[in-house]
């Protein structure tokens, strides 16, 4: 399954994204605004990712992804 990776690394947010064959990209981030941006792209398609999202980060990204902005 597809996996999309969130957390914090040297003081900057990633997204990373590892695909079916376990070949990861990644997408770094600087600012927390940054970050929901990023994962606003993944709108169309967030349902074929399974989400790994550091303890730190994971209130951010599950109230972003609940959010009016994400399901519009």
């Amino acid at each position: 399954m597809k996996k999309l990776r969130i957390y914090k690394e040297n003081g900057e947010f990633v997204i990373q994204r590892v695909n079916e064959f376990n070949h990861a990209f990644k997408r770094n981030f600087i600012s927390e605004q940054g970050l929901l941006e990023g994962l606003l792209s993944y709108q169309p398609v967030i349902d074929e990712y399974e989400l790994e999202v550091s303890d730190g980060l994971w209130a951010l990204v599950i109230n972003f992804l609940n959010s009016e902005e994400f399901q519009g």
